[in-house]
């Protein structure tokens, strides 16, 4: 199995980064405002993506202010039985945001479009929680997986 693995390390408290991470207002902020979220196990968040992405996640674990984990239900995507979890833990005055979205079968393209757009998404969430500005970028253009690596050169 593939996993993606990130670490962030956020000027900002663990409460503050768990709220982002946890509620509708919070991933508005950094993630997608085309999403319905809630900080209760068991309910399943939804998250939509430009026009063709819509990404379904059920909660699985939440320890506030320390974790949360999120298992995707969507059916007939690469994304599908994958898990993603968020760890934080208090680095000095900064907050260490340990990411991990695990069980994809293979590192295949959307494997690699996938770590790519998970990598932007911790730094806007770093930027949010950081400036309380709203770092969310939902004017971005959607990408094929298969146009990063096609470009000419």
């Amino acid at each position: 199995m593939a996993i993606i693995y990130h670490q962030v390390l956020i000027n900002a408290v663990r409460a503050e980064i768990y709220e982002a991470l946890t509620t509708q207002e919070g991933v508005a902020q950094w993630w997608t405002s085309d999403c319905i979220v809630k900080p209760q196990v068991g309910f399943v968040n939804e998250f939509g993506i430009g026009t063709r992405t819509h990404y379904r996640m059920r909660v699985v674990h939440l320890q506030p202010p320390f974790s949360v984990e999120w298992k995707c239900l969507n059916q007939h995507d690469d994304w599908s039985g994958t898990q993603l979890s968020f760890h934080l833990t208090d680095r000095g005055d900064l907050t260490c945001v340990d990411f991990k979205h695990s069980g994809f079968t293979s590192e295949s393209e959307a494997f690699g479009a996938a770590n790519f757009q998970w990598a932007r998404q911790l730094l806007l969430l770093k930027e949010f929680c950081e400036t309380g500005e709203n770092a969310n970028n939902n004017a971005r253009v959607e990408v094929p997986a298969t146009a990063l690596h096609v470009a000419k050169v």
